[in-house]
């Protein structure tokens, strides 16, 4: 049998609420020419039994890494990354709903983006609708909910910020040989979505089609929402928002060690200033994040930024 164009890699833990219905929204796909791989990190609840059922009647959706236990989503999707072979690879969370064009849509910009230049590294992603446990539609757009904008996604950008949400991504297998790349900390990468877009804005390019294609679900168990932002939001959360500058930090250091060789002398630079920001004056703070070209998207973001920076 020969391999599937696009590979869907699934992390499961404890979803069987919502499990079934992402999966049917994944076999309702009108690309057919796809493959699910479901990794369950050892549910107490009928995850497995439910991925297994749907696994027995349906060829092309596999149980693999079974048995072994993550603890975390990014350890779980960047192990299922070094698992996938297909020339496409796609990530699924266990509780949304895919549009039936889903894969149709990213696909094609992916085709798009690589005419002329198959060996550049690319991930694509896409917006989403934001619904409740029922799928009442609370936005019709993430981005617009979480008052970023899209115009901005070079290197420098995502060292303070990421715009790419994980379950909207496609990456080509440039991206994922790179991402293949041995860590010397892998705690210190922060989420595998942030990680694949810091990768492919470094070596190749982030596109973004600004067009929702799945129905994301805000719940009390979802490890990432979507909130919208303000600044008062942004001032009651300065201590948060220092705990995240500090992360990016560390996530930048761990970035530096594995492929710092390999950047080109600006990028070079805009990591070097961005790691300065550790130690950096107050009064350089500004200066720091502008030779880094680390501003975000929104002003509040960029306030916030340079508030938590100082405390």
């Amino acid at each position: 049998m020969s391999r599937p164009l696009v590979q869907i890699v699934m992390a499961v833990f404890n979803g069987e609420n919502y499990l079934n219905e992402q999966i049917k929204s994944i076999q309702n796909q009108s690309f057919k020419n796809w493959e699910l791989l479901i990794s369950d990190d050892n549910s107490t609840d009928r995850s497995l039994e439910i991925a297994t059922a749907a696994a027995v009647n349906d060829h092309r959706i596999k149980i693999v890494l079974n048995g072994r236990s993550f603890g975390c989503a990014r350890d779980h999707f960047l192990a299922l990354t070094q698992l996938a072979n297909a020339p496409y690879l796609m990530y699924s969370d266990q509780d949304d709903i895919w549009d039936s064009n889903k894969i149709e849509i990213t696909l094609a910009a992916m085709k798009e983006a690589e005419t002329g230049t198959s060996c550049k590294p690319i991930l694509v992603s896409t917006d989403l609708r934001v619904v409740d446990s029922k799928l009442n539609v609370i936005d019709q757009s993430f981005l617009s909910l979480s008052g970023m904008k899209a115009d901005k996604r070079d290197f420098g950008y995502f060292l303070s910020s990421c715009l790419v949400t994980g379950c909207t991504m496609m990456i080509n297998e440039p991206l994922k040989k790179l991402a293949a790349r041995p860590v010397l900390n892998a705690d210190r990468i922060i989420m595998h979505d942030w990680w694949l877009s810091l990768i492919a804005s470094a070596f190749g390019e982030c596109i973004y089609v600004p067009q929702s294609t799945i129905s994301y679900r805000q719940h009390g168990n979802n490890s990432v929402g979507a909130q919208k932002r303000s600044i008062f939001r942004a001032l009651l959360s300065l201590k948060q928002m220092n705990k995240h500058m500090l992360d990016t930090l560390e996530q930048a250091e761990e970035f530096k060690a594995t492929f710092y060789q390999d950047l080109n002398p600006t990028y070079r630079n805009n990591l070097d200033s961005y790691l300065q920001l550790k130690e950096c004056k107050r009064s350089q703070i500004v200066r720091k994040i502008s030779e880094a070209n680390a501003w975000r998207n929104d002003a509040i973001g960029n306030l916030g930024m340079i508030i938590a920076l100082m405390i």
